[in-house]
């Protein structure tokens, strides 16, 4: 019962992220841009576990899947083939979802936030124009690069709103399952876009380490209920013999 009023919250928060960003013309010309249900998991994990949550926590969410969405219409762009109709559109798909958390962001009286958020988004944005042209030094540089981009604006929320026991669980499995999508079939992100190849020894110390940093954090994370630590620790099982 509990895994299914998980999966329900996860999927409703879904539908709100892409009915605030849903624009006819990007949704026909460029396609829905999936929302990452990763993402909105750890995002989502103190409702998950029971926490108080109101509807202004929900309207803040929601912005931040605008701004995820938003990285991921920008990362999506093929750089040997900028010009392209297709990829034009990518880009104004990018600045639409932009301007919407902007917006869901701006109706919010939380100006503590959206000044924090607005200065993540900018590191972000910081770190991914340094290593689209070199990659980061040695597998520590690499797992700051990679949990900033891929948690900052999610950590940023939880410790905003008095969730930060919750930060060092998106902190370490954030990266770490990125490591490993890009490693296996390396989609279109914010690395790729560079057209070079990771370092794999360095990616591989990366994954290990974090590997080692999210179990522990999950076995710090007594105030988890159990249903909620076993999909954590499922979440990394299938690396466990990637990291050996």
């Amino acid at each position: 019962m509990e895994i299914q009023k998980t999966e329900l919250h996860i999927e409703n928060y879904i539908l709100e992220v892409e009915r605030s960003i849903y624009e006819p013309i990007v949704d026909r010309d460029v396609g829905r841009m999936p929302v990452d249900a990763l993402k909105a998991f750890f995002l989502l994990l103190p409702l998950l576990n029971g926490e108080r949550w109101n509807n202004h926590l929900d309207a803040v969410a929601i912005a931040v899947g605008a701004v995820h969405a938003a990285f991921d219409a920008h990362d999506s762009i093929d750089l040997s083939d900028a010009t392209s109709r297709q990829q034009q559109l990518s880009v104004l798909a990018g600045d639409h979802f932009s301007g919407v958390h902007y917006r869901l962001l701006a109706s919010l009286p939380d100006f503590g936030f959206i000044r924090s958020l607005s200065g993540t988004i900018g590191h972000i944005n910081e770190m991914k124009t340094t290593f689209h042209d070199r990659s980061p030094d040695g597998p520590a540089q690499l797992i700051e690069t990679v949990r900033t981009i891929e948690a900052g604006c999610i950590t940023d929320f939880l410790r905003t709103y008095g969730f930060s026991e919750y930060v060092p669980l998106a902190s370490a499995a954030l990266p770490l399952l990125w490591l490993d999508r890009r490693k296996t079939d390396g989609n279109f992100d914010w690395y790729a876009r560079s057209g070079r190849g990771m370092n794999i020894a360095d990616a591989d110390r990366a994954a290990a380490m974090l590997h080692a940093e999210m179990q522990e954090a999950v076995d710090a994370a007594d105030f988890l209920e159990p249903f909620l630590q076993q999909k954590i620790r499922k979440l990394a099982t299938p690396l466990l013999g990637k990291l050996n």
